[in-house]
């Protein structure tokens, strides 16, 4: 490697590390204060970098906002996947994959709540701004890549008769019946926390635990 490369090398090491860090510090303050409260300013300090340099890597709040979203489910990713390539969940049935599946919500209410409290903000500054849905097509690719992992658990299902054939043809509108399901309640939890004085007495975690049972023995094959 020549010097003019590896200096070109390390450059590239730099920038994106930079970059890294300013979609981590804009996740943390917009999952705290949502987007519309906080300004390119905002980040911009909190990433201890020039407001002029922040522009340089993000023209737009908006782009940052994107940026952030997809930043923030490869990470995810990262730590939900891997459990599903082990050969334990390769060889169970369907329904006990699903299981094992939905069963993330609850690992991310307590482990990761300000994952789903973005995710629930930035959906709806996406929705009110109206951002073009081309601008979305790698967040999409993101949570299409868990839709196929649970959908092929579903169709696995029906073919090991652990899951009712009815769903037969009708495998992802039940994988948005699920998720949206487990993704409301979960989202709610991670926004009202312990809002209410009555919500003193509910634990979050065992709320979805139920709620799992109750989606994953309404499509058990009895």
């Amino acid at each position: 490697m020549t010097a003019k490369e590896k200096y070109n090398e390390e450059k590239d090491e730099l920038r994106l590390a930079r970059m890294n860090r300013i979609l981590s510090c804009a996740f943390e303050l917009f999952s705290v204060n949502g987007i519309d409260n906080v300004a390119m300013t905002d980040i911009a300090k909190k990433a201890e970098i020039g407001v002029a340099s922040l522009y340089r890597y993000y023209e737009t709040k908006d782009e940052i906002a994107i940026r952030t979203i997809i930043w923030a489910w490869e990470n995810q990713r990262e730590s939900i996947i891997p459990p599903m390539l082990e050969e334990t969940f390769k060889n169970a049935s369907g329904l006990e994959q699903l299981r094992q599946e939905l069963g993330v919500f609850s690992s991310l209410l307590e482990n990761q709540p300000a994952f789903l409290r973005y995710i629930y903000f930035f959906d709806s500054y996406a929705v009110r701004t109206q951002i073009d849905p081309q601008r979305l097509a790698d967040y999409e690719k993101e949570i299409q890549n868990v839709q196929n992992v649970v959908v092929s658990s579903i169709k696995k299902g029906i073919e090991d008769g652990s899951v009712k054939d009815i769903y037969k043809e009708k495998e992802v509108q039940l994988y948005f019946a699920l998720t949206h399901a487990l993704f409301n309640s979960a989202q709610k939890l991670s926004l009202s926390g312990k809002m209410l004085n009555m919500d003193s007495s509910n634990n979050g975690k065992i709320e979805l635990d139920n709620l799992v049972s109750i989606l994953i023995e309404g499509i058990k094959n009895q």
